[in-house]
C-alpha cells in the first residue's frame, strides 16, 4: 500500500493540506476504496513517516487523529490497526458541507454550557491533589515534543481534568463526550500556526482563576477561550 499512483495522489494532496490532515484524509479514503480493511496493521512510524515524505511529529499527529476518531487502535507490542467502523460515518467524516459548521457552533454552545458549570463546581469543590492533576496536565501542552503526547491529546486532557475536579460524574461524562465530538474541530484549530502558545495562554488563565476561586474570572478566561474557537472555526 502507498506505492505508486497512490502516493503520487498523496503528494498531490498534501500540497493543499497540512501533512497530518492530508495523512487523516488519505487513511480515511483507502479504508473508503478497500484498499485498507478492518484488522490490518499498519507499518511502523519510521516506516510509515518514509512512506508519506513527511516528519515522524506529522504523522503522531495524524494517528493521534485517527486514533481519536475511532479508525485504529493501537496494541501494545504488536502495532496499530484499522478498527471495524461504520462505513456511513466515514463518509460524513469526509464530508465538507455547509451543515458540518453549523453542527460544529451547536456543539460549541452546548460546550460552553457544560464547561461553565464544570468551572463553577470545580471552583466549590476542587481539593489540593485535584488543582496538581490539572496543573500537571496544563503542562503537557507546551512539552508535547519531549512526552510523547499529541497536542490534541494534552489540550483534551487539561479539559477532563477540569471536569474531574468538579466531582459529579454525570458532568464528567458530558464533558467528556462533548470534547470528544469536537476532536475535528481541535485538528482543524489547534494546529494552526500560533495557535497552541495561544491556547497555553488561555489554559493557564482559567487555571488561575480556578485556584484563586474567583467565578468572575474563571468564566470570563473560559468564554475568552471557547469564543477564539469559535472564530477560528467560523473563519477557517
Amino acid at each position: 500500500m502507498f506505492r505508486g499512483s497512490n502516493q503520487m495522489d498523496f503528494q498531490g494532496a498534501l500540497s493543499i493540506r497540512s501533512s497530518a490532515e492530508a495523512i487523516v484524509a488519505w487513511i480515511q479514503e483507502m479504508i473508503l476504496r478497500g484498499e485498507l480493511k478492518p484488522g490490518d496493521r499498519l507499518p511502523n512510524e519510521p516506516e510509515l513517516a518514509r512512506m508519506f515524505g513527511v516528519s515522524r511529529g506529522a504523522l503522531r499527529e495524524a494517528l493521534a487523529v485517527l486514533k481519536a476518531k475511532g479508525i485504529i487502535e493501537r496494541r501494545p507490542g504488536k502495532g496499530t490497526y484499522i478498527r471495524r467502523i461504520n462505513r456511513a460515518e466515514l463518509l460524513g467524516s469526509l464530508a465538507t458541507r455547509k451543515r458540518d459548521e453549523d453542527l460544529f457552533l451547536d456543539l460549541l454552545e452546548v460546550r460552553e454550557l457544560v464547561e461553565s458549570k464544570v468551572v463553577e463546581l470545580a471552583i466549590q469543590r476542587a481539593t489540593a491533589k485535584d488543582l496538581e492533576k490539572i496543573e500537571t496536565a496544563l503542562r503537557l501542552l507546551p512539552s508535547t515534543s519531549s512526552n510523547n503526547t499529541s497536542p490534541l491529546e494534552a489540550d483534551l486532557e487539561f479539559h477532563l481534568s477540569l471536569a474531574l475536579a468538579a466531582h459529579n460524574e454525570i458532568l464528567f461524562r458530558l464533558a467528556r463526550t462533548v470534547n470528544e465530538l469536537l476532536q475535528d474541530v481541535r485538528e482543524r484549530t489547534l494546529l494552526q500556526p500560533g495557535r497552541l502558545a495561544e491556547c497555553q495562554r488561555e489554559h493557564e488563565a482559567i487555571f488561575a482563576a480556578i485556584r484563586a476561586r474567583d467565578l468572575p474570572r474563571a468564566l470570563a478566561a473560559l468564554k475568552t477561550h471557547l469564543d477564539q474557537v469559535r472564530r477560528e472555526v467560523i473563519t477557517g
